[in-house]
């Protein structure tokens, strides 16, 4: 299962646009406390509020408008994480 995880990474890396690989870095550093510390649903829901708030920070403030992409991309992290724990 790692050696999979690893192959997704790396594809990530050279198709996925740079903005999206920092909501995912961003977003894994956030999941990986809430994964390690709380139930697996809880750590789910608070990452979807965590992603969905954050953009709708973002189009408040007029930094970006909402983009469901960011919102998956920064949540990613916690279910791939959650699959890993539960190896």
């Amino acid at each position: 299962m790692k050696k999979v995880l690893k192959k997704l990474l790396s594809k990530m890396a050279t198709l996925v646009p740079n903005d999206k690989l920092n909501h995912f870095f961003y977003g894994s550093l956030i999941a990986t406390p809430l994964v390690l510390l709380m139930p697996m649903y809880q750590a789910m829901i608070a990452m979807f509020f965590v992603s969905v708030l954050k953009e709708i920070g973002d189009s408040v403030f007029k930094y970006s408008k909402f983009n469901v992409m960011d919102a998956v991309f920064t949540f990613l992290p916690t279910v791939l994480l959650l699959i890993v724990k539960t190896l």
